[in-house]
């Protein structure tokens, strides 16, 4: 997304519209966003450095890191904020603050919902479904070893 810097008045400028997602290079196979990004931002030009304000907002498509299965999730930025020092260039490019402020917005575990149980690790059952029929491995705990240690008496 790119802004003509010399046409922002010296009040500023609201840009308000929708940039392409794909512009972003943001999916992946765990995220997906399936429409554009809408922005409401306030450009201002103030003496040597362009601040711009706002906020972002777009739904995404993300996997369940549980279960595996997808969902919808309302991604918003609230406060994005750029400031940039000019060097008499016309436009500024703010794709890449864009792309880093919705990439530090996203849950670094997606889940489907808190109450998701996720998938068996032994026959891979989703367990939000019901049980499986698997029998949890009878484990002596990590301290069976402690059992088994005979000290001697003194």
């Amino acid at each position: 997304m790119k802004i003509n810097v010399k046409r922002i008045p010296v009040n500023g400028e609201r840009l308000t519209g929708h940039e392409p997602a794909s512009v972003m290079e943001l999916d992946t196979d765990d995220v997906r966003f399936a429409q554009a990004i809408a922005y409401d931002l306030l450009a201002q030009v103030q003496g040597a450095a362009l601040l711009v304000t706002g906020s972002l907002r777009t739904p995404v498509t993300l996997r369940c890191s549980r279960c595996l299965k997808t969902f919808d999730w309302p991604l918003v930025v609230r406060e994005f904020v750029v400031h940039r020092e000019l060097h008499g260039e016309d436009f500024v490019d703010l794709t890449a603050d864009i792309r880093e402020d919705i990439l530090l917005e996203l849950p670094q575990r997606a889940l489907c919902g808190e109450q998701c149980r996720g998938l068996c690790p032994l026959c891979g059952k989703d367990l939000n479904e019901g049980p499986c029929r698997c029998q949890p491995p009878q484990e002596a705990g990590r301290w069976a070893v402690l059992d088994q240690l005979q000290l001697k008496k003194k």
